[in-house]
């Protein structure tokens, strides 16, 4: 059986934005590869508003949702307790969900710069979690079908020639695939980029449809 998702990244939102999903839905699960806002109000109002015209969303906490954060387990635990208020929403970190043969896998990733905190500790765990995760679930007899969702880019080649804002030569998310022996992956949905991305590379299709304001802005649709 093959099941729709909505793609959507990068909103961007303050908290005296105007952001309206109504009539916009196009598939009965969403998919947000990060980057909803870095005000934890304006986060919880933007996944509940979107939990009104889904019957589930799959949620990664992008670098944005970290960015005045001092500490960065309990602005994780911030981020989960919204969560676990919103209807319908279900937070990717450390948690693979499982429906109709399809897994939804998730992480950050962390390939940026920043102040806030290290980085590299958080790289590798997040690259060591992806592996393991993707390895287990080639023996699961209920998986068919992965999608991985990342907030980070996960390959350099996916800037299409653009030099980067931030260092990831050094952190390649796609090393993962080594782990990819039943060949279950289907999609890689990825946000940090302001480019849309469609495409295939292998027998994976990458996909990263970006807001940023920008106007109008629609779902992306992928079927896994």
């Amino acid at each position: 059986m093959e099941i729709g998702f909505d793609v959507i990244s990068d909103l961007h939102l303050d908290p005296n934005d105007n952001f309206n999903w109504e009539n916009k839905a196009t598939s009965l699960y969403c998919i947000v590869a990060g980057n909803v806002s870095s005000d934890l109000r304006t986060i919880w109002q933007t996944l509940g508003h979107l939990s009104n015209y889904y019957q589930g969303i799959f949620y990664v906490p992008g670098y944005l949702e970290y960015e005045n954060a001092a500490d960065f387990d309990v602005r994780t635990k911030n981020l989960l307790d919204i969560v676990k208020k919103v209807p319908n929403v279900a937070m990717l970190y450390h948690h693979v969900v499982v429906m109709e043969g399809v897994a939804i896998l998730g992480c950050n990733g962390w390939a940026l710069e920043s102040d806030i905190f290290e980085l590299n500790e958080h790289r590798a765990k997040e690259l060591a979690y992806l592996k393991k995760s993707i390895k287990k679930l080639q023996t699961h007899l209920d998986v068919k079908k992965i999608v991985v969702v990342t907030n980070s880019v996960p390959d350099l080649e996916l800037y299409y020639g653009e030099i980067p804002f931030l260092d990831v030569d050094h952190f390649d998310l796609t090393t993962s695939l080594d782990n990819d022996t039943e060949h279950k992956i289907t999609h890689w949905v990825f946000g940090s980029h302001k480019k849309i991305v469609d495409t295939m590379i292998g027998r994976i299709k990458y996909v990263n449809n970006p807001y940023y304001k920008v106007k109008p802005y629609w779902a992306k649709r992928i079927v896994a």
